[in-house]
């Protein structure tokens, strides 16, 4: 009985976006529903495998518990998802097309990565990897569609102004609901149990999110506009990134601390962090 018992409630736990402390309350919570409807059966007369069989059916299909779940903890997340890899990929194939037709050259690298990108939210969403930490998969994919789909936010200004003006908006739109759900995955969606410093972890979230949309962009921006400006492509364009990487590596350390349980030493950091920022934004509106 347990085996089955057990095998049915994880089924059903992997379909939601916990993380493991979450998954494993969950579990405990499921386990222990399925028990007592066993005894109960078990009590009205039922066979030891009849109580067990009807305890799983009426309790419902993996999946849809699975999903009741997800909907229940993550209200409309689901949704938010799918409509988002439906949008981006209707986006990069409308760029590309614009992009052939009407000027006559395209970036087919760009429509690639933009389609592998919004096919892989698509496939996760419909059909969650259960090996996988779902949540962390779930925001890498967020953060590299960010990165690509700002990129495409570019390619759309340089398109004829009659498509320029419709996609560029359609962009800012797409850009804005994965920027949502990046903060919500990562702030909102947080469990409460699992903060090593209470609010100060997400607080750290949110500035280290922040920043790190405000560095990517402007990173990409200069990238973009160097291209715009030169025939060739030079190595020396990816120095606009090295910003990019001491974001990432910043943000680790702070992470790292927090998690050693040093949440001064990852505020100084972060405070650090905020400086040059502050500096280099101050230094460019002064001088341009």
């Amino acid at each position: 009985m347990k085996p089955a018992f057990e095998r049915f409630v994880t089924g059903i736990v992997r379909q939601t976006d916990c993380n493991r402390e979450e998954r494993e309350d969950l579990y405990e919570e499921l386990l222990s529903h399925l028990e007592c409807s066993f005894i109960d059966y078990k009590n009205e007369g039922y066979s030891e495998e009849e109580a067990m069989r009807t305890a799983m059916t009426n309790f419902g299909t993996e999946q849809e518990v699975g999903n009741q779940l997800q909907e229940a903890m993550y209200p409309k997340r689901k949704g938010m998802m799918l409509g988002l890899a439906v949008a981006s990929l209707l986006y990069a194939y409308s760029v590309y097309a614009s992009q052939l037709f009407v000027m006559g050259d395209a970036h087919i690298i760009w429509l690639v990565a933009a389609v592998i990108v919004s096919a892989a939210i698509l496939y996760v969403t419909v059909r969650p990897v259960t090996s996988l930490n779902r949540r962390l998969w779930m925001n890498g994919l967020l953060l590299v569609h960010l990165f690509i789909f700002f990129y495409g936010l570019l390619l759309a200004t340089d398109l004829d102004n009659r498509l320029s003006v419709g996609l560029t908006i359609i962009a800012c739109l797409i850009l804005l609901l994965g920027i949502l759900l990046v903060y919500r995955t990562t702030i909102y969606d947080y469990p409460a149990k699992d903060q090593l410093a209470g609010s100060g972890m997400k607080w750290l979230h949110f500035i280290n999110i922040t920043t790190g949309i405000f560095v990517v962009f402007v990173s990409l921006f200069f990238v973009w506009a160097m291209l715009w400006f030169t025939d060739e492509f030079s190595a020396m364009f990816l120095l606009t990134l090295l910003p990019i990487s001491a974001w990432a590596i910043s943000y680790a350390i702070q992470l790292r601390l927090m998690k050693q349980q040093k949440p001064v030493w990852a505020y100084a950091v972060v405070i650090f962090q905020m400086a040059i920022i502050l500096s280099g934004l101050a230094y460019w509106i002064v001088v341009f």
